[in-house]
């Protein structure tokens, strides 16, 4: 990328500054012409100079062509004009005035608009430019990058510098012309004039910028503070569950404190200096004014100067303190943008970049062809060698282990070959081409490399786990309606992509799928792999149902239903589960859901909000159901006071009660003292009392086990639902959606739409077996799809905040999967799961690797009979190399000065010790 601002801005956007300069040149007459008009109505409208010798008409417009010496001189005649009197002499040269006015106003528009245009469009393509070098950092400059500060540089730093694009050269052009214009005017009326206003604008011109010298040093300083401070804000952001967790938010924000009290103290010292070198700047442009005013009214009294020509004068000056401001102002922030553009391109500019992307595809390398590791050595950035000159060559398709302690060459292998590490001495081939050297899109669909820390993208699972697929790059469109041909034209003036990330990167080839239909199905068969089925299920089948169903598939859903309860009866599972029923009261629901019997939407009518409704609150009342729901709610509290106290917080005791917190108690008991009692309830503050009957509303019998249920209470239930479903107000009818037989509830879960029930209290154990018999039956019927497409649809958060350490690293493995790479490079990426689920888990994606590579770091207690080959590494030493029929007797590799191991071995000293190893880029030579 180009270092030199100006070599950056006139390569990419040499014919819109010459078209825009055109406009400027084309300007300047009409810019004389509007500064010379005043002086006319001065001298020959108002004082009447072109009606002399009693002339009551002078010709108005006679145009005249006289070229110069040296164009051979001589005079053309244009245009005779036409007569005027004094007063529409007046009126036609005022409109002159006025029409040349408008005219410079609509050149300076267009100048302005162009030059506007053509520093959003720098500023794309600077911000692209900048963005694609970070894609090509190699990993070890990757890891030493703060995210924070790129992003910042990318979003913030260069935006001052995507204004100047437009004023690189028009604005010194259009400005300049114009103050040599005025300066050439003032001259032509008076010479002294001329060089004073020349003497007072030099002065200016000099001592001003060298003021402002500090002041670009100030924004400077400013901008890496900036920087350091938007960094260091992101590394607390990052770090917020430790600080949470050591209590040290004070530390961390004085940290933020000093940090900005730094950046005040430079930006105060900025304004300061600033403001000062306005102060001058003002008074010098003033000066010139004053001198005119004494100057130029001494010559027109003694008659050297006329009126019109003083007029003209002050004018022209009336116009020039602006450019030459401007100018000024240019080239301060000339000075000030170079140095941020430098800054910049500095920071994003490596010794050593990966190759950029070729147009097309080359040839791909055959999945059968030999890794060649040769000379391999790894130092770091310490001087620590991390792989000591190991020398194999790995056979594909096989199964590799790289057995190791923690932190040994076992661990560095893996990343060199995952293309981790390209910083090394030796070389690493793939069908006789070298890995570091080559481009991510040709080495990628040879070896993909899983780490401990899976990289999860803002989005839903579904975009995560295809994100892997999308590297089929779509054609660009053609039949496009005007504004998509408009963005098609700028994005190719701006060297951005001319395909949009809406249109389908998918490549159905990989995942063997024929189209969109069959992606579901793929990913289905992936997340199988991973064992991550059961998960995005459940996430599925808890989210809600939507209004978007197709009709043919609600009536499938509706008929699913019972489908599923007669599965249930027939894998005797019937038994688990309590359905909702219209007539019935459900014992293992609250008494708060049996009231509502339906779904709530929103917060209105959600189980902590219910006693606090005044509807609710009204249903309760005429069913005469606050006295045994206080009842109960006093009963809750009483339980809980006695049973809690001093109960370990761990107890499965508390999670029944989880609605009601000690915190709730320490309120609750003072303002119930003395009114326990039936008689003594009417003194409780309506407060309290509400807050009971929230309590009683979330009361379930085989739960809490208190014992408060019976017929009567039941049946008061009941009424009052029908009451509550009856007297519900229209405007509040879609803050619910009520259980039907004959029909879905898009605002519920999917869950509650299929198997409207709950699971019987004791049985939630069986709520797996339960889960896998709703599974058979919607598979059973084409609906599997659906739910998962459902679990999929879930957000992840930013950086996949909202998934647990295990599903995210289940995404990494699915998308994986879904990838199919000739050589899979696993890196501690099952370290998140417990011993044998990731041990049933390496077994199947053994399975799903059938016919292809499978490399993966083993700690030395593993079991490592499956795989084909076993390299066991010794610190940074290559010790053994065992093949499948060698795996009971393993052969110790001797220590000949190069570590050297192959599947055969070599008699020692048959490589040279001394040799230096050749580096990946001498290789690639």
């Amino acid at each position: 990328m180009l270092v030199n601002f100006f070599q950056y801005v006139w390569r990419y956007s040499r014919r819109e500054q010459i078209i825009v300069l055109g406009y400027v040149l084309a300007s300047l007459p009409f810019y004389w012409w509007s500064l010379d008009v005043p002086k006319r109505i001065v001298n020959e409208a108002i004082q009447g100079g072109a009606f002399t010798n009693g002339h009551t008409q002078a010709r108005f417009f006679e145009m005249t062509l006289t070229l110069p010496d040296f164009l051979g001189g001589g005079s053309y005649h244009l245009s005779d004009g036409f007569m005027l009197e004094q007063l529409p002499y007046l009126y036609a040269l005022s409109m002159v005035f006025l029409a040349l006015t408008l005219i410079n106003g609509w050149f300076k528009y267009v100048i302005n608009i162009r030059k506007g245009i053509l520093g959003e469009r720098m500023l794309r393509r600077l911000r692209f430019d900048l963005f694609a070098l970070v894609l090509r950092f190699r990993p070890e400059d990757i890891r030493t990058t703060k995210s924070a500060e790129v992003a910042s540089m990318i979003k913030d730093e260069v935006e001052p510098i995507g204004g100047f694009f437009g004023e690189a050269f028009i604005t010194p052009a259009f400005l300049g012309t114009q103050a040599i214009t005025a300066m050439t005017f003032i001259m032509t009326q008076n010479m002294w004039l001329g060089l004073i206003a020349f003497g007072l604008i030099a002065v200016q011109g000099f001592v001003i910028p060298r003021l402002r010298r500090e002041q670009i040093r100030l924004g400077r300083e400013r901008q890496l503070e900036s920087r350091t401070l938007s960094g260091r804000i992101g590394e607390f952001v990052e770090a917020a569950p430790a600080i949470h967790a050591y209590g040290v938010t004070h530390y961390s924000g004085a940290d933020i404190g000093k940090r900005l009290g730094t950046l005040f103290d430079i930006r105060l010292r900025l304004y300061r200096r600033k403001f000062a070198v306005k102060y001058l700047n003002n008074l010098l442009a003033q000066l010139t004014p004053f001198v005119f005013y004494i100057l130029g009214g001494y010559l027109a009294l003694n008659g050297r100067l006329d009126i019109g020509q003083l007029v003209a004068v002050i004018a022209a000056y009336r116009d020039l303190p602006t450019p030459i401001k401007e100018l000024i102002d240019w080239d301060q922030q000339r000075a000030d943008v170079t140095v941020k553009y430098e800054q910049v391109v500095g920071a994003f500019s490596k010794d050593v970049l990966l190759p950029p992307e070729p147009e097309t595809d080359g040839d791909p390398i055959p999945a059968d062809a030999d890794i060649g590791v040769s000379g391999l050595r790894v130092v770091n950035s310490r001087g620590i060698v991390q792989l000591d000159r190991v020398t194999t060559t790995l056979p594909r398709p096989s199964r590799i282990a790289l057995v190791g302690g923690a932190g040994s060459g076992r661990d560095v292998l893996a990343k060199v070959l995952g293309r981790q590490i390209t910083d090394y001495q030796g070389s690493v081939t793939i069908g006789g081409r070298e890995l570091g050297t080559m481009t991510d899109r040709a080495a990628s669909r040879s070896v993909i490399y899983a780490s401990s820390e899976p990289h999860i993208m803002s989005g839903s699972i579904r975009d995560n786990l295809l994100f892997a697929l999308r590297d089929a790059v779509p054609p660009v469109p053609e039949d496009l309606d005007a504004k998509a041909r408009a963005e098609l034209i700028e994005a190719r003036m701006t060297a951005n992509p001319l395909v949009s990330p809406d249109d389908d990167w998918i490549d159905y080839s990989g995942v063997g799928a024929s189209g969109p239909d069959e992606l579901d199905g793929a990913i289905i068969e992936a997340l199988r792999v991973v064992r991550g089925y059961d998960d995005i299920f459940r996430v599925g089948f808890a989210s809600r149902l939507g209004d978007d169903v197709d009709p043919a598939l609600a009536t499938r859903l509706l008929e699913s239903r019972s489908a599923i309860l007669d599965h249930f009866r027939e894998r005797g599972l019937l038994k688990f589960v309590e359905p909702f029923e219209a007539g019935a009261f459900n014992m293992n629901a609250s008494i708060g859901e049996n009231l509502l019997f339906g779904v709530p939407v929103g917060s209105r009518f959600a189980p902590e909000n219910l006693a606090q409704d005044n509807f609710v609150r009204a249903i309760i009342s005429a069913e005469a159901l606050a006295g045994p729901l206080l009842a109960i709610g006093l009963k809750i509290v009483e339980t809980v006071a006695d049973v809690f106290q001093g109960m370990a917080a761990d107890n499965p005791l508390r999670e029944r009660y989880s609605f009601i917190d000690e915190g709730d108690l320490e309120t609750l008991l003072p303002a119930l003292q003395g009114n326990w009692l039936d008689n003594q309830r009417e003194r409780i503050p309506s407060a309290v009392r509400q807050q009971l009957i929230g309590y009683g509303l979330m009361y379930v019998e085989p739960r809490h086990r208190l014992n408060m249920m019976d017929d009567d209470l039941v049946a008061r239930v009941l009424r009052a639902r029908k009451s509550f479903r009856q007297f519900l107000p229209a405007s509040e009818a879609g803050a619910i959606e009520f259980y039907d037989a004959g029909r879905l509830m898009p605002a519920a879960p999917i869950r509650d739409n299929l198997l409207p029930g709950r699971i019987r209290y004791g049985k939630m154990h069986e709520r797996a077996r339960l889960l896998a018999a709703v599974a058979e039956v919607l598979q059973q019927r084409g609906l599997e799809t659906f739910v998962v497409s459902k679990g999929l649809d879930q957000d992840a958060g930013p950086g996949g905040r909202l998934l647990s350490p295990q599903q995210r690293a289940t995404i990494q493995l699915a998308r994986l999967m879904l990838r199919r790479p000739d050589t899979l490079v696993l890196d501690g990426a099952l370290s998140s799961f417990s011993g044998s689920e990731a041990h049933m888990m390496m077994k199947n994606i053994c399975a799903a690797m059938e016919g292809r590579t499978l490399i993966v770091s083993q700690s030395e207690e593993d079991d490592v009979s499956d795989f084909d080959i076993v390299l066991t590494f010794d610190g940074a030493k290559l010790t053994s190399v065992v093949r499948e029929n060698e795996m009971s007797a393993a052969g110790e590799i001797e220590n000949t000065g190069e570590n050297r191991a192959t599947l055969v071995p070599e008699p020692s000293g048959a490589a040279d010790a001394g040799a230096s190893p050749p580096t990946p880029q001498e290789v690639g030579k």
